[in-house]
């Protein structure tokens, strides 16, 4: 369930984010005290995230977006991760019908209201490099996945999935362990695909040696040969 309390220091979080990290702490704490404070659970989805002119900064947690075909299969169309946002600064955009934002885990969000937005874009234009900074960098993601989609087939997209998220966690020496792992159902959902064929496919790589299940974990045990099978294709 969604919770608006204000965190313990709340503006040493504010300061987390790139695009604020340039104010004092004087107008860090002036902002805690007007954006709102949001606590969402993992699966739980973020409320009218585009229905105003608010901003949404992610401090903590993570938020993906996705959608449903008319199959019901799931499709996961991109992740936002702490220290980026995401809402409609100048203008009112709905999503498109069918699309959602929700949080895959604990999740804080500081949500910025329209006329705080305006008036702060106005007088700060390190703000608003920020947001353009921001939105730049999401771009590029939604290149890269189209890019990915488009060129890769879905083993090696599979591939690049557990090398991405392996590189989230901390690679230490040439080996990770993903805990908790993602699940069959979110990795087919993220490469477009059927639970099935990704479940076939992490069969292959336990016999080739280059993943163990552990538990509710996963360990990749050599990174360099997952990556050689992405050059290979």
């Amino acid at each position: 369930m969604m919770h608006t309390d204000t965190p313990t220091a709340s503006w040493q979080l504010l300061r987390t984010m790139p695009a604020l990290a340039h104010l004092d702490v004087e107008r860090l704490r002036w902002l805690a005290d007007r954006v709102q404070w949001r606590v969402l659970a993992a699966g739980e989805p973020v409320p009218c995230p585009f229905s105003d002119t608010r901003i949404h900064l992610l401090l903590s947690g993570q938020v993906q977006v996705c959608c449903a075909n008319v199959q019901g299969r799931e499709l996961l169309l991109g992740e936002l991760l702490p220290g980026q946002m995401f809402g409609n600064a100048l203008s009112c955009k709905a999503m498109p019908q069918g699309v959602r934002m929700e949080a895959t885990q604990p999740t804080l969000l500081a949500v910025m209201e329209g006329q705080i937005v305006q008036e702060w874009l106005y007088h700060d234009s390190a703000m608003v490099l920020g947001i353009l900074q921001n939105v730049t960098d999401l771009l590029w993601q939604l290149v890269a996945r189209v890019v990915e989609m488009g060129t890769l087939n879905v083993r090696s997209r599979l591939h690049m999935r557990l090398l991405a998220l392996a590189q989230r966690q901390g690679v230490e020496g040439n080996q990770v362990l993903l805990s908790p792992s993602p699940t069959q159902a979110s990795l087919a959902a993220y490469l477009g695909t059927t639970r099935e064929e990704v479940a076939r496919e992490m069969s292959r790589l336990t016999r080739l040696g280059l993943l163990q299940r552990q538990g509710r974990s996963i360990f990749l045990s050599n990174l360099d040969g997952l990556l050689a099978l992405v050059e290979a294709q």
